[in-house]
């Protein structure tokens, strides 16, 4: 009996999930950023319109 070998793995689909990924996880870093640049100016105004 021979092992068969699994045609439909493909180490590129693997890279490019992980790579996805990684941007998604930079994207949302990025929002999570601008959040809280945002919640400090929107505090740093009422700060200062005081």
């Amino acid at each position: 009996m021979t092992d068969r070998i699994d045609q439909s793995y493909n180490p590129a689909n693997e890279v490019a999930t992980a790579q996805s990924l990684a941007r998604i996880a930079e994207a949302q870093q990025a929002a999570e950023v601008a959040r809280l640049a945002a919640e400090a100016l929107r505090t740093q105004q009422a700060g200062g319109a005081r």
